[in-house]
């Protein structure tokens, strides 16, 4: 009867913190007035300067886009429609992560515009995603090894090698508030971008030469 081929199965994994991608910022445009018509052509006189700005500010914006629109009725205490208060949300994406405060400074200037973030993030084919799952093989190759060294044995070949999963962990750095105050407190805005936790993960199995148990 054949022996069975001794394995070793172990799992690999890595860590990295790594700078984000790129950040995206909320602006909000706000209108209110007592006749639903007239708030959404107050919302689209803010929105416009909105617009003026992001133009005047190209060179940092990689992308924007409407992220929501809302009109909502606004009740008194008998619950009595007293107005509208009607509001577009824009968000942009910034790839100079250094220079997000350059332009969350220019919005927190605009009067009935609110600004949310910035929100940092990690790119899907950034170079760190691939880094970590090789820093995860290299940590299987090296416990494997070591198992192997430790019942006098060596590697001799890979029966599997499995993702069980990349991941990051980012903790977003968020300010929100009426765009004056912003300006009053922070007229200018050296935004340190959050590093990003890559993770990844592997599974895999080796053939082992036969053990020399006799010696352990």
């Amino acid at each position: 009867m054949t022996e069975p081929t001794p394995r070793v199965v172990v799992r690999g994994e890595t860590t990295l913190r790594v700078p984000p991608s790129h950040a995206t910022l909320s602006l909000t445009a706000e209108a209110r007035d007592r006749h639903r018509d007239r708030a959404l052509v107050l919302l689209g006189d803010v929105q416009r300067t909105v617009a003026d700005l992001l133009a005047e500010h190209a060179a940092l914006v990689t992308r924007s886009a409407t992220a929501a629109v809302g009109v909502h009725a606004e009740h008194s205490d008998r619950q009595r429609v007293t107005g509208y208060r009607a509001t577009v949300t824009t968000q942009v994406r910034v790839d100079d992560v250094d220079r997000v405060g350059e332009l969350a400074v220019a919005a927190a200037g605009l009067d009935g515009c609110s600004l949310w973030g910035p929100s940092w993030q990690l790119d899907r084919d950034d170079p760190a995603w691939a880094r970590a799952r090789t820093e995860a093989i290299g940590e299987a190759v090296a416990r494997a090894r070591g198992y192997a060294e430790a019942v006098g044995s060596t590697l001799t070949g890979l029966v599997e090698l499995r993702d069980v999963g990349t991941g990051a962990v980012s903790p977003a750095m968020m300010m929100a508030g009426s765009a004056r105050s912003a300006v009053r407190a922070a007229p200018e805005l050296d935004l340190e971008p959050a590093l990003q936790e890559v993770h990844g993960a592997v599974e895999a199995v080796f053939l082992i030469s036969a053990p020399n148990l006799e010696e352990l």
